[in-house]
């Protein structure tokens, strides 16, 4: 079947007909496809002696916002036809858009394999996490965009910094304000204007609130929006964020640390090399809010990489402390709600979450006490 990003009905139909959604599924299998009003299509599903009638809709994309809006419908059927299923049938579904339809009995299938098929006391088969490049999802209107990178991102700071209701408005009135008054890089020298440090476009935001929207990790209310469980957005974002973690460490810089192990010290030593602005993250930064294990590495973002040449003096330098980790951003986002702590710039508490979620081990322990004794105190606080 050739690789297209629009799959016509049929070509799904034909999916089916090959048994393409169950590779790997011995004993699987679909028979007697054919299209059935109202319905888009039926079969049947197979497994040994266990057969079920699937009654079933295709749809090229579907968000998990569609699935909520269905979902009564869908249960109302399930609940008149107790011996048959109802399900969603896409070229590709969203791990967002399955895992909402597991947890409100939406029964689907898409043509890299993901399955959730669950008739009680008849049929159950359930098989997730499987990623194809064969079939493209592709949305009918505005592509949604990826929320958690880039520029993008910085909406997410803004509502995850106090997450209360916003409108589109008021998230570039907090973008400007935070430009003009950080108090890390409101001060930034080099070619970027620092007057628009994280400014975004008005449609920027517009789009980035809409795929929020679309999957329900923010809720509307007239002109505003709400994020409604914030922890599982954060929670969400550092999943993410963890995939690409180890390819941003490619970039980093390592030097030994001459100024001991006291992180005002290395903070007063980086200054007195007019290093320019920096910001502490990981467990540097959480440990001035929340101290929890000692530091092995000290990691700062440096906003621009022509700042690494004033480190280079430190390559032959005697070690006295934790090795000195210098970031390069994927976005000067990083540096957003960055403070000072009794003169130590850090990022935000949000940031430095992710960061430590990134590195595992210990650290995600260091990050669950973040939030627990900064993160969460905040949120209530607002």
């Amino acid at each position: 079947m050739p690789n297209t990003a629009l799959m016509t009905e049929a070509s799904v139909v034909q999916a089916l007909v090959d048994q393409i959604p169950f590779a790997q599924l011995p004993g699987i299998r679909v028979t007697n496809v054919a299209e059935n009003r109202p319905f888009d299509v039926r079969f049947d599903l197979e497994s040994g002696a266990n057969k079920v009638r699937v009654y079933a809709e295709i749809k090229q994309a579907i968000s998990p916002r569609q699935l909520e809006i269905i979902a009564p419908w869908i249960a109302c059927l399930k609940a008149i036809e107790k011996d048959a299923t109802f399900a969603i049938v896409s070229p590709s579904l969203s791990q967002q858009a399955q895992a909402f339809c597991i947890q409100a009995g939406i029964d689907f299938l898409d043509l890299a394999g993901n399955i959730s098929i669950n008739v009680p006391g008849k049929f159950v088969l359930q098989r997730t996490g499987q990623r194809s490049k064969d079939f493209i999802q592709s949305a009918e209107g505005p592509r949604e965009v990826n929320v958690f990178s880039g520029r993008f991102s910085r909406i997410l700071r803004v509502i995850l910094q106090n997450p209360r209701s916003w409108t589109l408005s008021e998230i570039a009135q907090e973008l400007e304000r935070e430009s003009r008054d950080n108090a890390v890089v409101s001060g930034i020298v080099t070619e970027l204007d620092s007057s628009s440090t994280f400014v975004v476009s008005l449609g920027t935001i517009s789009k980035a609130l809409r795929t929020l929207e679309d999957q329900l990790w923010v809720r509307r209310r007239g002109t505003s929006v709400l994020v409604p469980e914030p922890k599982r957005l954060l929670v969400a974002w550092a999943t993410k964020y963890r995939e690409r973690y180890r390819s941003r460490l490619r970039s980093t810089v390592t030097y030994p640390n001459p100024f001991g192990k006291d992180l005002a010290n290395i903070s007063n030593a980086l200054g007195s090399i007019s290093l320019g602005p920096f910001a502490f993250t990981g467990p540097a930064a959480a440990a001035v809010r929340a101290p929890f294990i000692d530091l092995d590495t000290v990691d700062a973002y440096l906003p621009s990489p022509k700042q690494t040449d004033k480190l280079k003096n430190l390559a032959g330098r005697k070690a006295d402390g934790p090795m000195l980790r210098f970031l390069d951003p994927y976005d000067l986002g990083v540096f957003m709600y960055a403070r000072r702590y009794e003169g130590i710039p850090t990022v935000s508490d949000v940031q430095a979450y992710l960061d430590l979620a990134a590195r595992g081990g210990r650290d995600q322990k260091q990050a669950d006490y973040l939030f627990d004794n900064a993160i969460e105190p905040m949120w209530k606080a607002a």
